[in-house]
């Protein structure tokens, strides 16, 4: 009787919950899972404050103090779900929001639109690494690390992208008095969008007086045909935060990293040793010809040696960085081997200083444009890049891939200090003895940096074609920026672009 009994419970639990019996049972929800479905409403609601800053710093606007606003309270989103999740906050956590906090700014003080899309991406790459060195111990992590892990991370938030729906309907199916009460705060929130959006848009239209203020604070946001939009960026916004997080609290991973074995340091060694040979040798010439100028190629003038070959000796100093990096993680240590890296790492020094070098004899004969400054500045990237590299190589345990990440930060946040198109315009008006239409229409067309520059330039030395005038072109211009600037909103307040209009103003009123 009692086997039967038996018997007959193992039937019932095979058709309960079969999956198990085969060992297939679900997997077990993380401890983050369980706090996003224990505070499902809190979790909802701080996506939808993400959402309201996603829209504030992205609708119709490419900088302005309204992305900064926004940047911040994005932050203080992140450190609402770190605190909810109980997790300690750790010190170094500085580094991340300083950096954040910086490259808002940064936006703010230059007018480039090719500056403003590396500073955003730098952002999203830092709020990302920002909640991965929270969650885990990243401290050891290589370059590769961290590329498999954003990629885990990407897949986990793919696969979220209907949990938004499915937890909402889970929530819905608990009788709770949170739940309940959750629901209300969602209706509201639901019903208040569209009545702001509409009475907003009636009172705008009733009152001018009422018009310009709110045009002036949040420019045309409640304008009627804006209404689709606004709401597609806040859904855009809300979907991406909420799955993110869901993506981040499924993805589970390892602290302990397998010691991978490398390979034989005899092979780096043999094709190492032959390419320092030949580095030795190019960078003895370059010391004597290009750096010394003693002698010359026949049929050759110093500025014409000097402004050969730049793109090839950049590439090669491009490669150089890259094999030293694989060497140094993939090869056991030698002290032979660390030696040869240090000696290419050298060269590759040399060969980065040639190569500026010949960047800035070019640049004395035909002045600068965006491009050089940006070489340039990747050119001193490189060098302080290669130190970090040399110290790699000492000590294995240094983790250069921080070091590299941060370097460009710095340089990111330098350039946009230095602002390259008024850099270019101070230079060439400085150095030409004469602007032709073709190099005044260059420097126009550089970004609103520029202005304040071109505000000092001499219209004498203006060369024009076909009788045009110079003072009218440039009254021209400057009246363009005057009204451009004017209609700026307050959301779109832009230091850069102040400073501009302040520079056009000036102009005006010295020219009348």
């Amino acid at each position: 009787m009692l086997e039967e009994k038996t018997d007959l419970e193992k039937e019932k639990q095979e058709l309960k919950n079969p999956l198990e019996i085969k060992g297939e049972s679900k997997k077990e929800l993380t401890i983050y899972q369980k706090k996003i479905n224990e505070n499902y409403f809190y979790f909802l609601m701080l996506s939808v404050c993400f959402a309201v800053c996603y829209v504030l710093g992205t609708y119709k606007i490419e900088s302005g103090v309204g992305v900064f606003v926004a940047t911040v309270g994005e932050l203080i989103c992140f450190w609402l779900l770190i605190k909810k999740w109980e997790i300690t906050i750790k010190k170094d956590m500085v580094f991340y929001i300083g950096m954040i906090i910086m490259l808002s700014i940064a936006m703010l003080w230059t007018d480039q639109y090719f500056l403003h899309f590396l500073q955003k991406r730098a952002i999203l790459l830092l709020f990302v690494m920002m909640m991965l060195h929270q969650l885990y111990e990243n401290r050891k992590w290589s370059l590769k690390d961290y590329v498999y892990n954003m990629f885990v991370l990407l897949v986990d938030s793919i696969a979220s992208l209907f949990q938004p729906v499915e937890q909402f309907i889970e929530q819905l199916q608990k009788k709770t008095a949170e739940m309940k009460k959750g629901i209300y705060v969602i209706l509201g929130v639901a019903i208040a969008i569209p009545l702001v959006l509409v009475i907003v848009a009636m009172l705008i239209s009733a009152d001018a007086v009422f018009k310009n203020m709110v045009m002036k604070l949040v420019g045309n946001l409640f304008l009627p045909q804006n209404a689709f939009l606004i709401l597609f960026l806040f859904f855009i916004g809300f979907w991406i935060f909420y799955c993110f997080v869901a993506g981040l609290a499924k993805m589970e991973i390892k602290e302990e990293q397998k010691n991978k074995k490398k390979v034989e340091p005899v092979i780096a060694i043999t094709f190492t040793s032959i390419l320092l040979i030949i580095y030795v040798l190019f960078c003895m010439i370059q010391i004597l010809y290009l750096f010394a100028g003693n002698y010359l190629p026949e049929g050759y003038t110093y500025s014409s040696y000097a402004r050969r070959g730049f793109f090839e000796l950049l590439f090669v100093s491009v490669i150089n960085f890259l094999m030293i990096v694989i060497c140094n993680i993939n090869f056991q240590r030698s002290k032979w081997l660390d030696g040869i890296l240090i000696g290419v790492s050298i060269c590759n020094m040399i060969l980065i200083a040639s190569s500026a070098y010949r960047m800035m004899l070019y640049i004395e004969a035909y002045h600068l444009t965006t491009m050089r400054v940006l070489v340039l500045c990747f050119l001193a990237a490189l060098t302080v890049s290669m130190i970090g590299v040399v110290y790699s190589v000492l000590k294995k345990e240094y983790c250069l891939f921080r070091y590299i990440f941060t370097v460009g930060l710095v340089f990111l946040i330098g350039l946009s200090v230095i602002k390259p198109h008024a850099l270019i315009v101070r230079y060439n008006l400085n150095h030409m003895q004469w602007y032709s239409m073709k190099d005044l229409k260059y420097m126009m067309n550089l970004s609103l940096d520029a202005a304040p520059e071109l505000a000092k330039i001499d219209v004498d030395k203006i060369v024009t074609e076909d009788n045009e005038n110079a003072e009218h072109i440039m009254k021209e211009y400057f009246l363009e920026i005057k009204e451009k600037c004017e209609k700026r909103q307050i959301r779109a307040y832009h230091i850069g672009v102040k400073q501009a209009e302040n520079a056009a103003k000036e102009y005006l009123k010295n020219i009348e």
